[in-house]
C-alpha cells in the first residue's frame, strides 16, 4: 500500500496541464521538424559503380567485330568502359575480374559470347547483360558466372535488386525521437530523490513508517508508468497525426521501447545517487547528448563511418531503433528478445549500483 501511495504521489504531475502539453508537443515538433528538414536523406536511390569490361576476339569474322564494336559505342554512350584485352590468358583476365579490376569478362568467339562476371557486383553485372541482350538473337549469350544466380542456359540471366521495405524520413524519426525521448526521461529520475532532499521531505519520509526500499521502488513504479503513458500517446500521435508506419507488431514494439525506459530510469537513479544536485544533471546530459548523436538519433547509423560508427554499437538509442525497425520493416521478431535483453541487463546493473549507494547512506 505505500508503494503504491507513493506511486501515485508521481503520477499527480499529470494534473499539470501546461506541464503536459510540453512534454507531448516537444518530440511531435522534433519529428515535423526532423523528418521535413532531413528528407532528402531516404531518397530510395541506389548508388552504381564505374563499370569496367574487358573482352577479347576469339576467332570471330570481320563482320560480327563490326556488330561488337557497334555494341561498344552503344555501352560507352551509356557510362560503360570497354577495354580490349592486350595480353595475358583468359585465366589472367578472370583472375583480374575476380579481383574486382573489372565487372566483368566477355568473350567473343565463332560460336557466341561468353561473359564471365564478378559475384560482388551483381548490378552491375545486370547492366551489362542488358546491354549484351540485343545480341542474343544473332549470337547464343551464355553466362559463366561466379556466384551469380541465373545461370541455368538462360539467353540472359536476368538480376534485380530487391530493396525491401524502407522507412520513409518521418517513419525514422518518428522512432529515433521516441528513443530519444524516453532516454531524457533520465534527467526526471535523476531527481526522484534529489527533489525530496531539497523540499526537505526526506526526513518526514524516513520518520514515517515507510522503508527505503518502498520509497525507491515507489519512486521508480510512479515514474515508469508516467514515462510509459507519454511514450504511448507520443507513438499513438506520430501515428495517427503523420502516418508514421510503427508496423503490425505495435505491442513488442512498445516492449522494447519500455526496456529502454527502465534503462533511463535506472541510467538516472544511478547517476542521482552518485552524484548531487546539478552535477548529476550535467552529467546525464551530457551521456544523453552522445547517446543520442552516435545512436541515429539525428542521422541514421548506416550513414555515419569511423569513430561514430564503432561508438554506436554501445548507444541503447541504436540497438532499440535497430531492433524496432527490423520489427517493422523485416518482420523479425527476433530482433526484440537482445534488444531487451541489453537494456534490461544494463538497467540491473544500474539499479544495484543505486541500491547498494542508497543503503550506505542515512537519508535518502
Amino acid at each position: 500500500m505505500n508503494l503504491l501511495r507513493i506511486a501515485g504521489k508521481e503520477l499527480k504531475v499529470l494534473r499539470d496541464v501546461k506541464m503536459l502539453l510540453f512534454m507531448l508537443a516537444t518530440p511531435v515538433l522534433l519529428m515535423l521538424i526532423l523528418g521535413t528538414a532531413l528528407s532528402g536523406n531516404f531518397q530510395a536511390t541506389v548508388k552504381v559503380e564505374p563499370i569496367r569490361v574487358i573482352y577479347s576476339f576469339d576467332g570471330v569474322s570481320g563482320a560480327e567485330e563490326e556488330k561488337w564494336e557497334s555494341l561498344l559505342l552503344e555501352g560507352e554512350a551509356s557510362g560503360i568502359t570497354f577495354e580490349e584485352a592486350a595480353d595475358g590468358t583468359e585465366a589472367d583476365m578472370k583472375k583480374d575480374v575476380q579481383n574486382g579490376l573489372y565487372t566483368g569478362y566477355a568473350r567473343v568467339a565463332g560460336e557466341g559470347i561468353s561473359y564471365y562476371g564478378n559475384s560482388g557486383r551483381t548490378m552491375e553485372n545486370g547492366i551489362v547483360q542488358g546491354l549484351l541482350t540485343p545480341l542474343t538473337d544473332r549470337y547464343k549469350l551464355t553466362f559463366i558466372e561466379s556466384g551469380i544466380p541465373g545461370a541455368d542456359g538462360n539467353y540472359v540471366a536476368d538480376t534485380t535488386v530487391d530493396t525491401g521495405s524502407k522507412p520513409g524520413s518521418l517513419d525514422y524519426f518518428a522512432v529515433a525521437v521516441t528513443t530519444m525521448i524516453i532516454l531524457y526521461s533520465a534527467l526526471t529520475a535523476g531527481q526522484l530523490i534529489e527533489t525530496e532532499r531539497s523540499g526537505h521531505t526526506a526526513i518526514r519520509l524516513l520518520a514515517s513508517p515507510v522503508t527505503k526500499g518502498e520509497i525507491f521502488a515507489g519512486k521508480i513504479a510512479g515514474s515508469f508508468v508516467l514515462n510509459a503513458i507519454f511514450v504511448v500517446i507520443i507513438v499513438l500521435l506520430s501515428k495517427y497525426m503523420f502516418g508514421a508506419n510503427w508496423g503490425e507488431n505495435l505491442w513488442l514494439v512498445f516492449l522494447v521501447l519500455f526496456s529502454e525506459l527502465v534503462l533511463a530510469l535506472s541510467l538516472g537513479l544511478a547517476v542521482g545517487y552518485c552524484l548531487r544536485g546539478n552535477a548529476a544533471g550535467s552529467v546525464l546530459m551530457m551521456i544523453i547528448q552522445v547517446a543520442a548523436f552516435v545512436g541515429g538519433a539525428y542521422t541514421p547509423v548506416e550513414a555515419t563511418s569511423g569513430l561514430m560508427y564503432a561508438l554506436s554499437a554501445y548507444s541503447p538509442l541504436h540497438w532499440s531503433n535497430d531492433a524496432i525497425l527490423q520489427i517493422i520493416y523485416a518482420g523479425k521478431l527476433e530482433a526484440a528478445p537482445p534488444a531487451m535483453l541489453l537494456n534490461i541487463g544494463c538497467s540491473v546493473l544500474l539499479l544495484a549500483l543505486a541500491i547498494v549507494l542508497m543503503r550506505r547512506r542515512e537519508g535518502l
